[in-house]
């Protein structure tokens, strides 16, 4: 624990710059306080993404003399108003504010940005009142009251930041209190009982982060106990699927997002050893450039990434003692389908995402882990893939042994043109937030859409190793080649650069036509380079 702190300070002194780049920090700006780079500086986006407003933390954190900065007061109150304020502008008369496209009224956009702004004014409330005089509330009532009365079932972390959102608006009086109980009463029955929020579908590790640091803010106005629940059957979750070389196994995420951010973790430390314990093996080495967390972008660094490691600040010294959870040598969560084994020697862990094609990796001490991406099978005018999560596939576990049948998944390239984004403003024009559906459903979920060969996979874990057999079915025409890392599934936040982009994959590189059945096998003896 000792040196935690440093780490995140070293990071910190590191990318602080790099987010207030972001911002237009010139007072007599028009654009005075928006985050969105794009639209302010560089003018090749006619609108700004309200979801970027979350640089407000920062600020926030630099006023309160949570991180070390030279900056006086007046500047820095200046900034924080003018970002509160910059989001205000943003809310249009319904109460609805944009992140991908104008007319589009995110709910995450209206979710992230409400949230950030409600808190920075509760905590004014208390430290900084004269500063409350120079908000311009009433876009923000429009926002929550819009927000309120959406429902985002999918994508659970958008509901959570939407529940702390509208509790601590009621907090400081921009939305009645009574909006609370309804949101609070869905996001808290959606939680599976293996500790997992749905996140289109599945848990994803990144998501689920985002999640807690929510939920630490909901508890802060509400003290309700059945939030501290939830962050502890989400912790104990995410604790068990710790490898031998201290990371999550990222690729088989639902989501495919390849971070976790330590906010709620840190805050539930301070009573949780088990949350300290996650806080201290996944980010250890912070502070340095290999940390995965560097490789995130631009727009989610800003977005809620640096704040959450810049709001950890305050509360790391008060993290309890951690303790590691109990040792089970193999964990099987049906719910989904994560299939985890430890070697009796505790230097590898072996992962089988059975809802994501029967997906594998192998983390081991000291070494990088040995990754597996699926299959991608080309034909003319079709492109499908075994990396896709769904419950479509078929499983059947027995003993050592795991089998996942099922047809690969259709999918495609999505390239922007100025055509599509003139009908895409048009359809957003006359349909606003009923567009998002639609739009859901081409990109992300493609229901329907496992009319590929159908792929067969059997994996075997000993303590001598893995062992894999693949089969697929003949289809004339098609060819099958091993997959990138790259998912085919459009998440915003996924696809960082990893140096697992570079290393030899445990199925070895190949193209076969489909001219016939393919099997192919691939093992991993314990021990080996690979």
């Amino acid at each position: 624990m000792s040196d935690l702190p440093s780490q995140f300070r070293h990071y910190v002194n590191c990318q602080m710059a790099r987010v207030l780049t972001q911002m237009d920090r010139d007072p007599d700006s028009p654009t005075f306080g928006c985050f969105d780079r794009n639209y302010w500086h560089y003018k090749i986006r006619d609108f700004p993404s309200a979801i970027l407003q979350q640089g407000i933390f920062t600020l926030e954190a630099a006023r309160a003399r949570q991180i070390a900065v030279n900056v006086s007061s007046d500047v820095i109150e200046r900034w924080c108003v003018g970002a509160v304020n910059a989001l205000a502008r943003q809310v249009d008369r319904q109460g609805g504010v944009d992140e991908y496209y104008p007319f589009e009224r995110s709910f995450p956009a209206a979710a992230f940005g409400l949230y950030a702004a409600s808190r920075v004014l509760y905590d004014w409330q208390t430290n900084a009142p004269h500063l409350l005089d120079s908000v311009n509330e009433a876009p923000l009532r429009r926002l929550a009251q819009k927000l309120a009365g959406r429902v985002e079932q999918k994508a659970m972390n958008q509901q959570a930041a939407g529940l702390a959102g509208i509790a601590l608006a009621a907090k400081v009086g921009i939305i009645a209190p009574s909006a609370i109980q309804p949101i609070a009463d869905r996001l808290f029955q959606s939680q599976h009982p293996e500790g997992w929020f749905n996140e289109y579908g599945g848990p994803d590790f990144g998501y689920l982060t985002v999640t807690l640091d929510a939920l630490a803010d909901y508890h802060d106005v509400t003290h309700d106990e059945r939030a501290i629940q939830a962050t502890d059957r989400a912790i104990a979750f995410l604790a068990q699927l710790v490898g031998a070389d201290g990371r999550l196994p990222s690729t088989l995420n639902c989501r495919n997002t390849d971070y976790v951010v330590p906010y709620g973790l840190v805050r539930a430390a301070s009573r949780n050893p088990l949350a300290s314990w996650l806080v201290e093996t996944l980010f250890r080495d912070l502070g340095q450039p290999s940390h995965p967390i560097w490789a995130t972008d631009d727009r989610y660094h800003c977005h809620y990434v640096f704040a959450s490691i810049v709001r950890s600040l305050p509360y790391l010294d008060a993290m309890q003692a951690a303790q590691a959870p109990t040792f089970r040598p193999e964990v099987w969560l049906e719910g989904c389908g994560y299939w985890v084994c430890w070697s009796s020697d505790r230097q590898w862990t072996t992962y089988v995402a059975a809802r994501k094609g029967g997906l594998v990796r192998i983390h081991r001490q000291n070494q990088p882990p040995v990754v597996d991406h699926g299959w991608r099978i080309g034909a003319k005018g079709g492109l499908w893939t075994s990396n896709w999560w769904s419950d479509e596939w078929s499983i059947q576990r027995q003993g050592q042994e795991i089998c996942i049948r099922g047809n690969c998944q259709k999918t495609q390239f999505h390239v922007a043109s100025p055509v599509k984004h003139a009908v895409l403003r048009l359809l957003a024009w006359l349909f606003g937030e009923k567009l998002v559906p639609f739009l859901k459903q081409k990109m992300i979920f493609r229901s329907g859409k496992a009319d590929g060969p159908q792929f067969e996979r059997r994996v075997q874990i000993s303590s001598n190793g893995v062992q894999l057999q693949d089969q697929m079915e003949a289809r004339a025409g098609a060819i099958a080649t091993t997959s990138p890392r790259q998912n085919l599934r459009h998440v915003a936040s996924a696809d960082s650069f990893s140096p697992e982009e570079w290393q030899p994959a445990l199925l070895p590189p190949t193209r076969q036509a489909l001219d016939r059945k393919l099997q192919v096998s691939a093992n991993w003896a314990a021990g080996s380079d690979l």
